[in-house]
């Protein structure tokens, strides 16, 4: 029993805690700062060791202009804990004032102590950024890299010079960083990205063009070939993007699926000429099965896209060749579903639509094989408005597939089924649901 009681009022004290600090927060984030400030005082005595409690209350005395009190409190706090970081919070208080030269003594104090011991970088270089003081934070980190060159902060550095404006040292300090850890690669093309969309400055992405092109007219690495493709695709150029990837592909004939990636982005974009080229150069260099029956199914779709009722006859026979050529089976299930879909809605004949797409079934599928072999039988029912077929398979896919991309496409066909059958509460409670699952 005595447990029990102790139990349940750590329980009941931890729930106050919450309460209050959801209460300071509540008041911090509507700018009531007086009232937060009393609250994250009683936060911090409850538990001075958090530094979050204590910048929070800080801040609420700077606000209220009460900076007497946030200079005591800051170096009660440094005596107390001697964290580097706290100079910076001394500097920036001073610089709140406008007092601009005992700012700047506070914060090239708080680089000295890097000098000294430069693990204090960390809470030194945030508390900078935390600041807005982006060539102190970089200071920094050069300073600690100087005393410690095995510290790698080339990420960081990189990003500060993206705000600071200074474009062509970030793009050298993130080229260098991902071709010294190429596993960095992604995440600092996230960040060159964000950059390179902002449309009101070209010069951002005409800059890091150039330094590519350099880099692979000065290092033979494929390395370099394969960034300055994927800046071409950020940039939509694909067709430079694909001869880089030949360039690639020539010295390293390993895989073309990295060139068929290529040409689907291209689909994508509607840049059907360099996609069908990039399809020819796959077609023509490669004796994988997968990746030709791929190539022959995009380069397909292609031309039916493009076509007029008068090439419907010579699409109907290329089709029917390239499944002799490549025979009936799952590898070329794709081909399969497409002269379906083809001589269904184009040619206008769904029994012989629906004919291919059951021969289909009878091969050896996974489950996402068969979930597209019925979605393609079920649109055909649709067609010919046999709605309760439709959704019977429909709901097949549902089923099969729960919370699945698929399952989800089916859902949102089989209520527009239902629409089309006259159901419509149905088809408007299915429409509410599934825009539920895209949010």
């Amino acid at each position: 029993m005595k447990k029990l009681f102790t139990y349940i009022t750590l329980l009941f004290s931890l729930f106050a805690f919450s309460q209050n600090e959801q209460l300071a927060q509540y008041y911090y984030d509507k700018g009531d700062f007086e009232k937060a400030k009393i609250g994250y005082e009683e936060l911090l005595e409850n538990v001075p060791q958090n530094m979050q409690y204590f910048l929070r209350t800080i801040d609420c005395y700077q606000q209220l202009q009460q900076f007497d009190v946030a200079e005591k409190a800051i170096q009660n706090r440094l005596t107390k804990y001697n964290q580097g970081s706290l100079l910076v919070e001394l500097g920036y208080n001073y610089q709140l004032q406008k007092n601009d030269i005992k700012a700047k003594n506070y914060y090239d104090q708080a680089i000295e102590r890097i000098r000294k011991n430069p693990n204090e970088v960390y809470g030194i270089a945030n508390s900078f950024e935390r600041k807005v003081q982006l060539e102190y934070a970089l200071k920094a980190y050069q300073t600690a890299t100087e005393i410690q060159p095995n510290y790698n902060f080339n990420y960081q550095q990189g990003l500060l010079y993206g705000q600071l404006g200074n474009y062509e040292m970030m793009i050298n300090t993130f080229l260098d960083e991902s071709f010294a850890s190429p596993q960095s690669s992604i995440m600092i093309q996230n960040q060159l990205s964000r950059f390179m969309t902002d449309e009101a400055d070209l010069s951002f992405s005409n800059a890091l063009r150039k330094a590519l092109i350099l880099k692979v007219q000065k290092n033979q690495d494929l390395f370099w070939n394969q960034y300055l493709s994927w800046f071409y695709v950020q940039q939509k150029e694909f067709s430079k993007a694909f001869i880089q990837e030949k360039a690639i592909y020539k010295r390293n004939p390993e895989s073309l699926s990295t060139i068929l990636n290529l040409a689907n982005l291209a689909i994508e974009e509607d840049d059907q000429e360099v996609a069908t080229e990039i399809l020819a150069f796959v077609i023509e260099n490669t004796k994988d099965l997968g990746l030709l029956v791929q190539a022959h199914s995009y380069l397909m779709e292609l031309k039916i896209k493009k076509a007029t009722e008068k090439d419907f006859a010579t699409i109907n026979s290329e089709i029917e060749t390239l499944l002799k050529q490549y025979e009936i089976s799952p590898f070329t299930l794709s081909l399969q579903l497409i002269q379906a879909h083809f001589v269904a809605f184009n040619l206008k004949k769904p029994e012989q639509g629906k004919a291919i797409v059951k021969k289909a079934l009878d091969l050896q599928l996974n489950n996402y094989e068969v979930a597209q072999v019925k979605m393609e039988l079920a649109d055909i029912l649709l067609f010919e408005e046999k709605f309760n077929q439709a959704l019977l398979y429909y709901s097949q896919i549902e089923m099969d597939l729960k919370n699945d991309a698929v399952a989800h496409e089916a859902s949102l066909k089989a209520a527009k089924t239902s629409y089309f059958k006259g159901d419509f509460p149905w088809a408007l409670k299915q429409f509410k649901e599934d825009k539920k699952l895209k949010l």
